[in-house]
This record gives C-alpha cells, structure tokens and sequence, in this order.
C-alpha cells in the first residue's frame, strides 16, 4: 500500500512533536510552579525569623536599658557607702589617736 505522497507519516512526526513540546512546556510550568512554592515557604520563613529577631532586639534594647539604670543605681549605692566608709575610717582613726593617749597616760610614772 502506498501512503500518496507521505503525508501521514509526517503528520504523525509533527503530532509527536507538538506533544513533547506541550510535555516539555507543562513540565516546565510545573517545576517553576514547585520552585515558586518553595520560593514563597522559604520567604515566609525568612519573614518569620525577620521578625523574631526584631523582637529579640527589642528586648535586648530594653535589658541593656534596665541593666544601664541599675548599674546607676549600684554606683549611687557604692557612692553612699563609700561616704560612709570614709566617714567610719575617719571616727576608728579619731578613737585610736585618744585610746593611745590615754594609754600613755597610764603608762607614764605618776607624778607625786
């Protein structure tokens, strides 16, 4: 039998064709839309750390704030007792100079 001037054969050839590039064309379509699907995962996690990690920061801001007030705190309290060494120093020094006095005092021969 013959097939007049091979019309069906290069039909059949072109069909095959048009589907392996439909195939190829949907095969494409589906792995940009698995890449994007990715692509869209990965940014919402990354948008998710992004924010965990601003209110991290805020909270670290507002620890350093408070660890800054009480170190002033401290210091004003270092300050105060400091003082009050200085002025307990001062007294012990005051009570020794007379308790040596008195011990000489006593220590020296009495004049009769």
């Amino acid at each position: 039998m013959s097939e007049g001037n091979g019309h069906q054969e290069s039909g059949n050839e072109r069909l095959d064709r048009i589907e392996r590039a439909l195939e190829l064309i949907l095969n494409d379509h589906i792995e940009f839309r698995e890449r994007h699907k990715e692509f869209r995962e990965e940014h919402k996690l990354l948008l998710t750390a992004q924010v965990m990690m601003q209110g991290g920061l805020e909270e670290l801001h507002k620890s350093a704030a408070d660890l800054g007030r009480g170190l002033d705190d401290l210091r004003q309290t270092v300050g105060t007792l400091a003082t009050k060494v200085d002025t307990l120093t001062t007294n012990v020094e005051a009570m020794r100079q007379n308790f040596d006095e008195r011990l000489k005092r006593l220590e020296s021969p009495r004049v009769q």
